[in-house]
């Protein structure tokens, strides 16, 4: 077993672009497991939509205010459309499968 490997940072080595229409295409990354759980503590679902979002983004990044910016001026279907790609990227949300433990 390779420990370095194993503790190495490997979520960007999993990217997606995905098209939003008359707008452009973004990429994003799954989720570590540290930030599926950070994300999770959070008590608001805009914060939450916010957190994992600015974590997910590659290009272009965007922060938490970014994130914010772009809930309050889009339509609702263009950041599920991303979000539910990050889902599935980290394997979890509707399609996921279900672990044993």
């Amino acid at each position: 077993m390779d420990k370095e490997k194993l503790l190495a940072n490997r979520v960007l080595e999993n990217t997606v672009s995905v098209e939003i229409p008359d707008v452009g295409t973004v990429t994003i990354r799954a989720l570590s497991r540290w930030e599926m759980i950070q994300g999770g503590k959070l008590d608001d679902t805009m914060a939450q939509e916010r957190f994992i979002l600015s974590k997910a983004m590659v290009d272009p990044p965007m922060n938490e205010d970014d994130v914010a910016a772009w809930q309050k001026n889009s339509p609702p279907g263009e950041i599920n459309l991303v979000a539910m790609k990050v889902n599935e990227l980290s394997g979890i949300g509707k399609g996921a499968e279900k672990s044993d433990l």
